[in-house]
């Protein structure tokens, strides 16, 4: 099936030597646009920086079912602009874009196809003395299904209903379902 996909990236598809790349835009307080290609992407318009901070996109199943599907974007070496957009927890529900672009022989972009999109579901920052990796899960627009409706519970959610509450402020360090009660 061809997805809708140019006719360009058909006929590239159709050859044995195929060059890929993943293109991540993150709509954060600002959007960035990164690329895990060795040079930096233009695609509709928009250039995907290739800086060396995205390191991977982790496989999500395709089963042509309505499910929730979530997909890890890791980001390591990242900048301290980019890393205090997290450290901010300003990202839940955020969108995610994840495009996987074609190149030829040449090392020429073709085209590209929408690989995932969704929103930020959670983010996990691990340092040490060496490195920074950052981990983004993101949820496909059906994992809001089972989403209480209402309020979310984050730290800044609290906030706004009780300034200056601290119970929800390590919220996003849970990773348990946590029953309150019997």
């Amino acid at each position: 099936m061809s997805r809708g996909l140019s006719a360009s990236l058909n006929t590239q598809l159709a050859n044995d030597n195929n060059t890929f790349a993943f293109l991540v835009q993150l709509s954060l307080s600002s959007t960035y646009r990164i690329t895990d290609h060795a040079f930096d992407v233009t695609y509709n318009a928009n250039t995907y920086t290739a800086s060396g901070e995205l390191v991977s996109v982790s496989t999500t199943p395709e089963t042509g079912e309505l499910r929730a599907e979530e997909t890890t974007i890791q980001l390591t070496n990242v900048s301290s602009t980019f890393r205090s957009e997290f450290q901010n927890e300003q990202y839940i529900d955020n969108e995610v874009k994840i495009y996987l672009g074609f190149f030829d022989s040449n090392d020429s972009f073709i085209d590209a196809f929408t690989f995932f999109s969704g929103n930020i579901k959670t983010v996990e920052i691990t340092e040490n003395k060496d490195s920074s990796v950052i981990n983004v899960s993101v949820g496909n627009h059906w994992s809001n299904w089972n989403l209480t409706k209402g309020r979310h519970y984050t730290d800044e959610s609290q906030q706004k209903e009780y300034s200056g509450d601290k119970g929800l402020e390590f919220a996003h360090v849970t990773k348990a379902d946590i029953r309150w009660g019997s």
